[in-house]
């Protein structure tokens, strides 16, 4: 968890700085700050429009009493794109937009699916005991009252 912290607090803005410095460079400060923006006005456009739908199809499943998995997963996915639009940075723009298509959502509920059966599939059998191990041990039957109570 560390390392993933450290990459995204330390790595991921020293190659945000070092594209911005690269494009400002290109295409000069003025029109980076601008493209910037527009990417982010342009990226909350998309998370209202894909976010109201994904509402809409939740709403949907539950009324048909299905479970919305893939409808619940698209809405985190797209609430996680639209903070990544309005941070700002080229790097992140991209990951946001690419969270925006379905088919990208998609891959990454099978990817991700794939991931939570391989690690928890097999749990149970790691902590099963031998069945036919017998432990033998004296007891006591205690009968209780029916008078007292």
């Amino acid at each position: 968890m560390f390392f993933y912290l450290l990459i995204i607090f330390i790595i991921l803005p020293i190659i945000e700085i070092s594209i911005f410095i690269k494009v400002g460079g290109f295409v000069g400060t003025f029109n980076t700050i601008l493209i910037i923006f527009l990417t982010a006005a342009v990226g909350v456009y998309f998370v209202r429009q894909q976010g109201f739908r994904t509402f809409q199809k939740i709403a949907v499943e539950l009324q048909n009493q299905q479970i919305p998995v893939q409808g619940m997963f698209d809405g985190l996915v797209i609430l996680i794109a639209g903070i990544l639009l309005v941070t700002p940075g080229f790097l992140t723009d991209i990951i946001g937009f690419l969270g925006l298509i379905p088919q990208t959502r998609v891959f990454l509920l099978r990817i991700i699916k794939n991931l939570f059966l391989q690690r928890y599939s097999n749990a149970h059998k790691q902590y099963k005991k031998d069945t036919n191990e017998t432990i033998d041990g004296d007891f006591i039957e205690i009968e209780e009252d029916n008078e007292e109570k």
